[in-house]
């Protein structure tokens, strides 16, 4: 009988022949590539994404300020109760969508900071740090990440990372569009109260103005509940992320 042997098919492990004159494609290369692609998505994604989020921030500042005077005229106009209770809906309804696209854009910068990281060890920026003193050299090491990407922007933007000052400043902000939302709000109800006394008898008044004001109420929950429960998650990301600009 006679023995039949099957051909080896081996392929080096680490590299491919290319075409460019032979040369090697290492799997760091293809590595490098794909970091690359997928931080560029995922940069452009949460760029779109926060630019979203401060238009919709800016479209509830001017519907808030253009509504404050058609408040009164509407109070006069048929069924005026009514439209005066809804005013304050839109509102509400862009805050409750703010709260996702917004925590959605930190969760994408958890994706990039994560991303940048690697490229960073790989794009051997740390050769730029020169020291004999090995304690010296990787803190030089993190100092320099701390200004490379959207590590330099997080110590500005990012409320948890930020300094003190950037932090009242981004509180007053959303705290400030957030009052402006809320005292609107009490003030639609209680026009329309007053609308009511008018256009209702007592016992019908007092169920609409508690539907209405149990309606936002609600709102304010879920809004509330949305932020809390993003930033549990985001903080259960954040915690594989070096938080001083560690690599």
């Amino acid at each position: 009988m006679t023995d039949h042997t099957e051909p080896s098919h081996d392929i080096p492990p680490t590299t491919q022949s290319g075409d460019n004159g032979g040369s090697a494609v290492t799997n760091a290369d293809v590595s490098v590539a794909a970091l690359a692609a997928l931080y560029q998505g995922e940069k452009t994604d949460a760029s779109n994404i926060f630019n979203t989020a401060m238009a919709m921030m800016g479209i509830a500042v001017a519907y808030l300020i253009g509504a404050i005077p058609f408040v009164t005229s509407l109070s006069h106009g048929p069924m005026g109760w009514l439209f005066v209770l809804l005013l304050p809906m839109p509102l509400w309804l862009v805050v409750a969508f703010h709260s996702l696209i917004t925590l959605n854009a930190m969760s994408h910068g958890i994706s990039v900071r994560i991303l940048e990281n690697r490229l960073f060890v790989l794009s051997e920026l740390t050769r730029l740090v020169k020291s004999e003193d090995e304690k010296l050299k990787s803190k030089g090491e993190r100092l320099l990440r701390q200004w490379v990407g959207s590590a330099a922007g997080d110590r500005i933007m990012d409320i948890t990372q930020a300094s003190w000052i950037h932090g009242v400043i981004t509180s007053v902000v959303y705290g400030g569009v957030f009052l402006l939302v809320a005292g609107f709000t009490l003030y639609a109800l209680h026009s329309g109260n007053n609308v009511l006394k008018e256009a209702a008898a007592v016992a019908s008044r007092e169920r609409l103005f508690i539907a209405a004001s149990a309606s936002y109420a609600l709102l304010l929950v879920l809004v509330l509940l949305s932020w809390g429960k993003g930033f549990l998650i985001l903080l259960e990301g954040g915690r594989i992320v070096p938080k001083e600009g560690g690599i």
